[in-house]
């Protein structure tokens, strides 16, 4: 699909391709998922390769500025603190420098609060695993990311990308032996880490931005803004004028949600496509020669939700966890992922349900959440009366409910369901995570 017309928001080259494959995926947010050959392909080459760095080069969006090249790298506590010191080190305070002295304008990446009114600032960008800078540091591995303008000539977008990129060379090529002591010590740590349980030791998974910023030099163009008479928005009209201002810069995190990382996961023999996932990965597993009976913990899920329009092919899911300690039976055939893997941060982030781009967020257990049986009206009328016989607690609970939830009390399916789901013939695996959390010596 390549024409001159795909992209809307470029300038140049004569033609551009489509964001998504030939079956509309955008593989810059497959990842985590892999749903496509292509990712399939790629993290068959990682696996095989293994490489000690990646660099990714995109074109932006966004307003209009007077940088050529903008790049990235995470930076959060959800990597390992050596691949992020690696990054500030040679990127930060080598790299960006080099490149600014052989000519382009370049920048942090930059991503407007609004870009009518620069002088709100930016807010920096977190990405997810999904996306392939986010995605590598999980494999304890420096990612970073170049976006260059779309708007400024090509030619200058090119060479600074080239600029960009020679000068990681050089820096890797001066000092090679500190980059891959980087990799290979995150990888020891990780193993180290994943070798023993500490309900202290958290992992984090998603992060926000906190309301403190630094002040950040901006290479910014002259604008204004008017009324339009199109949108009936307020349009911003960017002029050629260079401008300088310092705006505030958002982009210190804090950690939103973290986990104690179990020992090891267990996965039943019938959820075929995440363990192909994993596969996938390169993650280190075992199949379990026999059914075991063991002591795991779980999650029961409540509040689910699902996105009212799909992203990226599925529908994503919202919901609340509660931990759910309990005695399951393995059959022969689960799976075990133990966490002494150095591939462990890219296991967490599948199987805690609460990460950004874990299985169950992108859908592949969303069988779990439908009910298959039901009761019939006129059985529950029966089963309620037997219930309520002589139980005076489960009658306070059922008159506290009435009084308490009008939307309850006025529906007559909810109320006969009240009954059904506290008795012997309600599904106990309904809403219940299948995935078991293994938090002792195997």
């Amino acid at each position: 699909r390549s024409t001159p017309f795909n992209r809307i928001n470029q300038n140049g080259p004569a033609e551009m391709g489509w964001r998504g494959t030939t079956t509309n995926q955008n593989l810059n947010r497959d990842y985590m998922k892999v749903d496509t050959p292509e990712t399939r392909a790629w993290l068959g080459l990682w696996n095989k390769w293994n490489p000690d760095l990646f660099i990714d080069c995109h074109v932006t969006d966004g307003a209009d500025y007077r940088s050529h090249i903008t790049y990235h790298f995470e930076h959060h506590e959800g990597i390992a603190p050596e691949v992020v010191a690696w990054e500030r080190e040679v990127i930060q305070g080598k790299v960006h420098p080099a490149t600014e002295a052989a000519g382009s304008v370049i920048s942090w990446y930059l991503e407007f609060i609004d870009n009518r009114d620069l002088s709100k600032g930016m807010r920096d960008f977190n990405g997810s695993p999904r996306f392939s800078t986010g995605y590598v540091p999980l494999r304890n591995r420096p990612a970073i990311l170049i976006e260059t303008h779309m708007l400024k000539d090509y030619q200058p977008r090119v060479i600074g990308t080239y600029n960009f990129l020679r000068f990681i060379l050089e820096e890797v090529n001066r000092e090679p032996d500190e980059l891959l002591r980087v990799g290979r010590a995150a990888d020891a740590q990780t193993v180290k880490v994943g070798a023993s349980y500490n309900p202290e030791r958290k992992q984090p998974l998603s992060f926000d931005i906190i309301e403190q910023s630094r002040a950040f030099d901006l290479k910014a163009v002259k604008y204004e803004t008017e009324l339009s008479e199109i949108s009936n928005d307020v349009r911003v009209i960017f002029s050629t004028e260079p401008l300088d201002v310092t705006v505030p810069m958002f982009d210190q995190f804090r950690v939103k949600t973290a986990v104690a990382p179990p020992l090891y996961y267990v996965i039943p023999p019938q959820w075929i496509e995440p363990i192909q996932v994993l596969r996938h990965h390169g993650i280190e597993m075992r199949i379990m020669a026999e059914s075991v009976e063991i002591e795991v913990e779980s999650y029961r899920f409540s509040n689910v939700s699902w996105a009212p329009a799909p992203f990226e092919g599925r529908f994503l899911s919202d919901f609340r966890t509660e931990v759910v300690p309990e005695r399951g039976t393995f059959p022969a055939g689960s799976v075990v992922v133990p966490l002494a893997q150095p591939l462990a941060r890219v296991v967490i982030n599948l199987l805690e349900p609460e990460a950004p781009d874990s299985f169950v967020r992108w859908g592949f257990f969303s069988a779990i959440f439908e009910q298959k049986e039901y009761g019939e009206s006129y059985v529950l009328e029966t089963l309620a009366r037997e219930m309520l016989s002589g139980n005076s607690q489960l009658r306070a609970e059922f008159d506290h409910r009435l009084e308490s939830d009008a939307s309850f009390a006025a529906s007559p399916r909810q109320r006969l369901e009240f009954f059904y789901e506290r008795s012997p013939y309600w599904d106990p695996h309904l809403n219940l995570y299948p995935v078991g959390r293994i938090i002792t010596k195997l």
